[in-house]
């Protein structure tokens, strides 16, 4: 910061004089009717507006000008006005005969006071507080300063130590006390604005990119964000072919994008999942999942060019099991994405509602250590690396359509290049042509859903849902084309003590209401009152198969395993239609086995 060139020296600003001094031609004070805050108040703003906010002064300058400038006028308000009778040189009590007694006296300042610290910060350092939750509330923001050099040039750093910083530049022998008083202040005064919620505008490292007009725009206060891109956006950058002498091998990213999937549309997605980390105010409404249940996949080495393309404060890694845990979610208030490479085999997550607030960007609870909670938005795209689909509390279809799963189906053993994760994917220049390619050469505002991500999310479904299971199997072997609501929570209790016996069964209403839900998917409808001749002549082998003894043929003695299975039956129930031919197990079709033969075989 500089002076401005008619801005009079800290020491004169105000026309003081010291109680010693002979040329004592001062006019009336103009603080002799003010309070001692008015006073502070007036000294302070006429100190600020005297500076050039657009130039650097150092901290110890604008202290000590403030400071000097403001015991001036300490130094005049108890003097009181001059005497214009006296003559040049009279002793200070003929020249100030209103003079205030010194038990009346205001004391000089040693150091600013917490109101002044707080003054300059939020004037030349353009203070605000942002909004957390997009709404007006008590307390509900963060002080944020702007940043307008260093590598966070163009952002407001929310950072606590940032603020204390600065702070202590301006009052380097603070107290603890005085140092909260400050904050108190900074809070009470700050204006209050939100985020920059523009889904054109894309934070990086060089300025800010007009994602619709393609075009590069300069950093201003005015567009308040927490976190950019540390890549600068360089138009018409190339795709930079790297030639590797040991190996003699050359590489670009382009390509190495394709090698990851042999499908064409996931290597699109991939490009997308890209682009769309670097547009925090994009509402994807979708997590992104790289799944593969073995290594060498390439998804961590992905999640590392992700990382270097955001760089360093503008993500965070936070495991999914964090997502229902308190105080896990606080750097949530200043990043833009979540990229976590590495998730716990056999997770679990009791309590999905965070989770999916985060995805889509609707307040949740934010829970932080010494602070009172607060409702938060979060802006921006969560990636998450697993090697085995988490198991969710939540099996509704609005967990699930949060989600796009990408399988990473690849393997690299043996031909592991590691250079390429540790070096290439690093470099400047392949970064740069990255951030061009997905933010000027591409357009999208959506992900595009590739065949083998539905599949993948239909795995999903099944695994981590044991109804879901259940019913995949069941409706799929059942031969009777009727299946009785009381047949199927009996065979689903057999069925669970058999392949999940740690779990938690559905009781008979929750299993009832859920399976209505989902039956459909599978080719079957819930009727009433349906009547069994010709639904439920033949035998239904999944009695045998879960030992379901309530609906054996328990008037047969025999051996015949056949007859075993074909129960006495009402004339009608409420249960379960088969819609078409077409989930007849391959036995009643092919002729190959018989259902005998097939248990015979599985005993």
């Amino acid at each position: 910061m500089r002076q401005k060139e008619n801005r009079p020296s800290a020491g004169d600003a105000y026309g003081t004089v010291p109680f010693n001094c002979v040329n004592d031609s001062t006019d009336m004070s103009e603080f002799q009717d003010l309070t001692y805050n008015g006073l502070l108040k007036a000294v302070t703003d006429d100190y600020l507006d005297g500076l050039d906010e657009d130039a650097d002064l150092p901290f110890e300058s604008i202290e000590a000008e403030l400071l000097q400038a403001t015991n001036n006028a300490i130094e005049e308000y108890n003097l009181g006005p001059r005497d214009p009778n006296a003559p040049m040189g009279a002793p200070v009590k003929d020249a100030y005969p209103n003079a205030k007694a010194p038990a009346d006296r205001v004391r000089k300042l040693k150091a600013l006071t917490p109101w002044q610290v707080a003054s300059v910060i939020i004037r030349l350092y353009h203070a605000v507080g942002i909004r957390l939750n997009g709404q007006e509330g008590d307390g509900n923001f963060d002080v944020g300063v702007y940043q307008s050099h260093g590598e966070r040039r163009g952002l407001y750093d929310t950072r606590t130590e940032t603020v204390r910083r600065l702070i202590t530049a301006l009052h380097p022998g603070i107290s603890d006390v005085d140092m909260r008083n400050t904050e108190n202040k900074l809070r009470v005064l700050v204006p209050k604005v939100e985020p920059c919620k523009d889904k054109a505008l894309v934070p990086v490292n060089n300025g800010i990119f007009d994602y619709e007009n393609k075009i590069l725009l300069d950093f201003d206060p005015k567009y308040v964000f927490t976190s950019k891109s540390n890549v600068d956006f360089v138009p018409n950058a190339r795709n930079p072919v790297i030639h590797n002498d040991q190996d003699g091998t050359d590489w670009d990213v382009v390509s190495w994008m394709e090698e990851l999937s042999d499908d064409p549309e996931v290597v699109k997605v991939l490009w997308e999942v890209l682009g769309a980390s670097l547009r925090p105010n994009m509402p994807w409404n979708k997590s992104v999942w790289l799944y593969s249940t073995q290594g060498n996949n390439g998804k961590g080495t992905f999640c590392a060019l992700v990382r270097n393309l955001l760089g360093k404060g503008s993500w965070a890694s936070i495991p999914l099991k964090d997502f229902g845990q308190d105080f896990m979610l606080e750097e949530l208030t200043r990043v833009q994405a979540i990229n976590t490479d590495e998730n716990d085999v056999g997770t679990y997550i009791d309590k999905a509602a965070t989770l999916k607030s985060v995805i889509t960007g609707d307040p949740f609870l934010l829970n932080r250590k010494y602070k009172a909670p607060m409702p938060c938005l979060f802006r921006g795209l969560m990636i998450q690396c697993v090697n085995e689909i988490p198991k969710l509390k939540d099996k509704s279809e609005s967990m699930y359509r949060r989600l796009l799963v990408i399988p990473f189906e690849k393997r690299f053993e043996g031909c592991e290049r590691k250079y390429i994760k540790d070096d290439y994917l690093g470099r400047k220049d392949v970064l740069e042509y990255v951030l061009f390619h997905t933010l000027y050469e591409m357009d999208f505002d959506e992900f595009s859903v590739p065949e083998a991500s539905e599949k993948s999310l239909d795995v999903f479904r099944v695994d981590n849902d044991p109804l879901r299971q259940f019913a995949d199997e069941v409706f799929d072997q059942a031969t009777w084309d009727l299946l009785p609501c009381k047949f199927l929570y009996d065979l689903y209790r057999y069925w669970f003590q058999t392949n999940v016996p740690q779990g938690k069964m559905l009781s008979r209403n929750s299993f009832y209401s859920s399976l209505e839900l989902i039956a459909p998917e599978y080719g079957w409808q819930l009727q009433d009152k349906v009547r069994s001749a010709n639904r439920m002549d033949v035998p239904e082998m999944l009695i045998l198969e879960y030992q379901v003894q309530e609906w054996m043929n328990r008037d047969y003695r025999g051996n015949d395993k056949m007859r075993l299975a074909q129960p006495d039956v009402k004339d009608s129930y409420r249960g379960y239609v088969r819609n078409k031919v077409g989930s007849i197990p391959a036995y009643m079709v092919s002729g190959e086995t018989t259902a005998s033969e097939e248990i015979d075989s599985n005993r």
